[in-house]
């Protein structure tokens, strides 16, 4: 599905405000047609610093308008609100002690405008909107996590299995001049580790939001539903426990008190047991990768969470306009809006 960036609005809701004094300069931005990444690009090279000396709390997409909270440290407000680039305005600055860091970030709220949508399917997508609201909605990675061309998560497969050479072919097309030289001249090892560590981190993460896909997907549609040895999370605080009776359980569950949840391998990852567990073993068997692997890669360790396979929505409106539907929601940090347009609109038996 694709949208003119007016009818994909975002508006991030950070964890915290700045507290107005500190080495850091906290800002927010509205970007138009442009990724995060591409901003920050734009940015450090504004300010004269470094890519990695900005930090900011979550990607956003790019075909969209949205706004977001970044920091540096080191430059001060009025540099900031004297930054002129296409695509990119500064909305207010302030001073903060610490970088921002990814998932300092509450949720972001969606304002999304779907065009030729007829009247007669005005009401199945509001009821479907409603009970996704009241039941949750499935918690995939969306396609935008996996880059482009779709092939993030396979590069960062390859970089797990030091599978060096597929690495590179994958990267070969997108390679700098700088890059071919040192893949001529080093051992590929070596030359893997001329990537940015920034992109090896999101490659491997891609990997890791596949494979929580795969899970997600053996346990579709049932995302609700308990199993003995789960891992569930409470969503009032986040907080991991393992469940040792799913019967007590479930009504907590039913509830929307709890949810289970799916692995984001990696060597500090609660484990579940039983059925659970003897699943996620099976899954990384099936893609030839160790448990003990995700403990560093390439440069970059990999601790791992647990992520609920459903979470929860707040619509705040649904509104007829002349030529199709306007959608305004909040989704907690990490979900997709993607994701709950594909809801929307998949086939029902």
């Amino acid at each position: 599905m694709l949208f003119e960036p007016e009818d994909f609005i975002v508006q991030e809701i950070p964890l915290y405000e700045p507290t107005g004094f500190g080495t850091h300069t906290c800002f927010s931005i509205r970007k138009r047609n442009i990724s995060t990444l591409e901003a920050i690009k734009k940015i450090a090279a504004n300010l004269q610093v470094n890519q990695r000396d900005i930090g900011y709390a979550g990607l956003k997409d790019k075909r969209a308008i949205t706004t977001q909270v970044l920091s540096v440290e080191g430059i001060t407000p009025e540099q900031i609100l004297a930054i002129e680039l296409p695509s990119i305005e500064v909305l207010w600055v302030k001073r903060h002690p610490h970088k921002l860091r990814v998932g300092h970030l509450q949720g972001n709220r969606f304002d999304i405008t779907l065009r030729g949508v007829v009247r007669e399917e005005y009401s199945i997508i509001s009821e479907r909107l409603e009970q996704m609201a009241k039941e949750g909605v499935p918690n995939w990675f969306g396609s935008q996590r996996f880059g482009n061309k779709q092939d993030t998560h396979l590069i960062g497969r390859a970089l797990v299995q030091s599978n060096w050479e597929e690495v590179i072919a994958y990267l070969s097309t997108d390679m700098t001049a700088q890059m071919c030289r040192l893949t001529q001249r080093l051992d590929e090892v070596k030359a893997i580790r001329y990537i940015p560590h920034r992109l090896r981190k999101l490659y491997l993460s891609a990997y890791q939001a596949h494979l929580f896909n795969c899970i997600l997907e053996r346990r579709f549609p049932y995302i609700g539903e308990l199993l003995d040895g789960d891992v569930a999370v409470k969503h009032s605080n986040g907080a991991p426990f393992n469940v040792e009776n799913v019967s007590v359980e479930q009504n907590r569950a039913d509830s929307f008190e709890i949810s289970p949840t799916g692995p984001i391998f990696g060597y500090k990852m609660r484990q579940p047991t039983g059925s659970v567990k003897k699943m996620e073993m099976e899954l990384l068997s099936e893609e030839g990768v160790k448990p003990e692997t995700f403990r560093k890669v390439v440069g970059v360790r990999l601790p791992g969470t647990r992520r609920p396979f459903r979470i929860k929505m707040e619509v705040h409106q649904i509104q007829h306009i002349d030529d199709g539907l306007r959608l305004c929601f909040t989704l907690p940090a990490g979900a997709y809006a993607t994701v709950v347009l594909d809801e929307l609109f998949r086939p029902t038996d």
